[in-house]
């Protein structure tokens, strides 16, 4: 496994990022959880995303277990704020109070001191940034959070939280956790040149676009089971895209890698970029995805994935 700093900050994380969503306390068991966190460790991974509104909390609470007994020096735990945890006109925002109070729930859930990192989950456009930013900033200078960032922010809000630090003296954000991957390309216009010329890395998230671009749906037929089967709009992208994951998979099989690994190295081969974040349900998942960190592509290799991806028929 391979480490890189978060944006300008002396931060270093491993290039893969193992995240909570959908998955922990949820669609698996503490056992099953842990072996996969477990897993993650044992391939060198020590960055870990999650959030306080997956499985309403307990996607929190389940790494909290996790950690126990672990050394926590040795992990960067990632999670964020900003969506509807509680009752009321407080319950949700990037206002002070909601900040600060949910940093609190997650602290405890966690069973932790101190947060890693902290994420804005989502722009509050009734929230003045100023505000934002210098709650972020308290709980830093508390020892609550070591870092911050944000999550599905655009071009603009991320220029002028960069210019509050900057005129105020308060500390910067550091990442950025938007979705990006080979079919989904929303950020390279404007956002990855803003995060660019503010420091700021890329922590994408569905980098493998909720599972289209790996090999189950190579085939001719949509798996059982899958995201896709009974999913008519899911399905109609997986056709759609078909040409595209095919020649992807192929180029990648040349190379003694998977379509998942494939679109996992050009990620981290992209300006700014600092660790996708995978999902998985088993150890095996973790295992695989993890070795895209040791695949390097060659400038004619990114070309000729550009070439693929400019196709007449690529997913959208």
């Amino acid at each position: 496994m391979n480490y890189r700093r978060v944006g300008r900050s002396g931060l270093k994380v491993s290039e893969i990022c193992l995240g909570a969503w959908i998955n922990f306390g949820d669609r698996i068991a503490d056992e099953q959880t842990f072996a996969v966190l477990d897993a993650a460790v044992d391939a060198g991974i020590n960055f870990f995303d999650t959030a306080d509104v997956y499985a309403g909390g307990k996607a929190e609470e389940v790494m909290g277990r996790w950690m126990k007994g672990k050394d926590r020096r040795q992990l960067v735990i990632a999670t964020k704020c900003r969506w509807r945890m509680w009752d009321g006109p407080n319950g949700e925002g990037a206002s002070r109070k909601h900040i600060l109070d949910a940093c609190d729930d997650s602290l405890r859930r966690l069973a932790t001191d101190y947060i890693d990192l902290y994420q804005i989950h989502g722009i509050d456009r009734d929230t003045p940034a100023e505000e934002t930013v210098r709650a972020l900033d308290d709980l830093v200078r508390a020892g609550k959070i070591r870092y911050f960032g944000w999550s599905n922010y655009d071009a603009e809000m991320i220029a002028e939280c960069a210019r509050i630090s900057e005129k105020l003296g308060l500390n910067k954000a550091i990442s950025l956790q938007n979705y990006y991957n080979m079919l989904g390309r929303g950020i390279e216009e404007r956002v990855i040149p803003r995060c660019r010329e503010e420091g700021i890395g890329q922590i994408p998230y569905s980098p493998l676009a909720q599972g289209l671009l790996s090999d189950k749906y190579l085939g001719d037929t949509i798996p059982e089971g899958s995201r896709a089967a009974g999913n008519a709009d899911f399905e109609k992208r997986v056709r759609e895209a078909q040409p595209t994951l095919k020649a992807l998979a192929a180029f990648a099989q040349e190379r003694g890698a998977t379509l998942s690994q494939l679109a996992l190295a050009w990620l981290l081969h992209q300006p700014t970029m600092v660790s996708p974040i995978i999902g998985a349900t088993s150890a095996e998942q973790v295992r695989e995805n993890a070795k895209a960190a040791g695949i390097k592509l060659s400038p004619d290799d990114l070309a000729r994935i550009d070439t693929i991806l400019k196709g007449p028929q690529q997913g959208g």
